[in-house]
């Protein structure tokens, strides 16, 4: 396995199709949890979490929030930039925070912030997020029961 990057934090960059958008063109709202999945699956493959080595632990990470800010539309055929990172790190789950945004642009359209559970495929009972994560970002968890928050 390749080391974690410095900052656990990356940009993805996908364009707005027609099955993004409602009959006016605009990006309907489900469809930005589609955008922010993408996103989200291609951080956890940044921080060692592909596919394969869940299927080789059987340690899978599962939804079990989501907030999600409407600010902007987007709309079809536009290029966007979704910057996903990982902000929080408690014993069996970890926040991640993505924001949308027009590519090149500053403002935000969407702002997202998801709750994860790492879970034990086998007995489907919570499980201790990856020590490799505790040991490359120790900014984000008080190493103990607790947790701390980068803004």
């Amino acid at each position: 396995m390749s080391p974690l990057p410095p900052e656990p934090r990356i940009e993805t960059r996908l364009k707005v199709y027609y099955f993004d958008t409602d009959a006016a063109g605009v990006v309907h709202n489900v469809a930005y949890l589609r955008l922010i999945e993408v996103a989200r699956s291609e951080l956890a493959e940044t921080l060692g979490w592909s596919l394969q080595e869940m299927g080789r632990t059987g340690l899978v990470p599962v939804l079990v929030r989501t907030e999600i800010d409407y600010l902007r539309p987007a709309r079809l055929g536009e290029d966007l930039s979704i910057e996903s990172r990982l902000t929080r790190l408690e014993r069996v789950r970890f926040v991640i925070e993505s924001v949308i945004r027009k590519r090149g642009e500053p403002d935000d359209l969407v702002r997202c912030r998801q709750t994860l559970v790492t879970v034990r495929l086998a007995n489907g009972r919570p499980q201790a997020v990856p020590e490799s994560w505790v040991m490359a970002y120790p900014h984000l968890s008080s190493g103990g029961t607790g947790s701390r928050t980068v803004s």
